[in-house]
């Protein structure tokens, strides 16, 4: 069960060198843009020295300019682990996956639910991930007809992926390459609002919850049962309050 993020400590604000924050719903307010007190938080916790890096459910054309906005120092992962990079200038890594799957479940949804499925504006720039809005459907009964993809819910659409490919799974894999290859998993700190950054909660053994009242109880128990410690506000306002206690932490 997480804890308040006051709980954070001077050990582990100064042992942390890697910070990968979700975008939409956590440095972002209700409308998608990234607050004025996130950016901040985010180019402060930049000069400390630690290393800031995106893992989003967006592509990169949505990413992209907002790393440079702020001077993102570190890797920008998208489409919910289905892209990654270890530099906002940097090229895309080849990490082997495909957005086949993906679209042969979706064109099953299609035939299932004829009219309920509309593809979102930016599944043009998608490489993985298909991003996907649904009428009159809930998914749990989505789920139900997917073979070799899996279905999430980001609270602001829903994305399938190619089953195994998940934030918490990419960043793992490509930590090696970040930091010279001398981080440990304990030097990484990872925050995210919804169940799209819940792989992250079980793969890294510190990570933060940014309260999000817009989802399900359900699901809100399990983002706390997965985090190790939860924010006191919402949205940028909640991600600036753990970055300013952690700065405060490190002096």
């Amino acid at each position: 069960m997480s804890r308040s993020y006051l709980q954070i400590d001077s050990s582990l604000a100064n042992k942390v060198s890697l910070i990968m924050t979700d975008v939409d719903g956590t440095i972002t307010d209700i409308l998608g843009y990234v607050e004025k007190i996130a950016q901040s938080a985010l180019r402060d916790l930049i000069d400390s020295g630690i290393t800031v890096g995106f893992v989003s459910g967006r592509t990169l054309p949505r990413l992209d300019p907002v790393a440079l906005d702020i001077g993102i120092n570190g890797p920008i992962i998208g489409e919910n682990g289905g892209i990654a990079k270890l530099r906002t200038t940097g090229v895309l890594l080849n990490l082997g996956y495909s957005r086949e799957p993906a679209l042969k479940d979706l064109e099953r949804l299609k035939k299932h639910f004829p009219n309920a499925i509309t593809q979102t504006e930016d599944d043009a720039d998608r490489k993985v991930d298909v991003g996907f809005k649904v009428q009159g459907i809930v998914p749990d009964e989505l789920k139900k007809h997917l073979k070799d993809s899996e279905l999430l819910d980001s609270g602001y659409m829903l994305h399938m992926l190619q089953k195994g490919v998940s934030k918490g799974g990419t960043l793992k894999r490509i930590l090696p390459s970040i930091g010279g290859g001398k981080l440990s998993p304990e030097q990484v700190l990872v925050i995210g609002d919804s169940l799209t950054d819940i792989s992250l909660f079980r793969v890294f053994p510190h990570s933060v919850f940014i309260r999000n009242d817009r989802i399900s109880s359900a699901d809100r128990v399990a983002m706390e049962d997965a985090a190790e410690y939860v924010s006191g506000l919402e949205f940028g306002a909640g991600f600036a309050m753990v970055a300013r206690h952690i700065l405060k932490l490190r002096g």
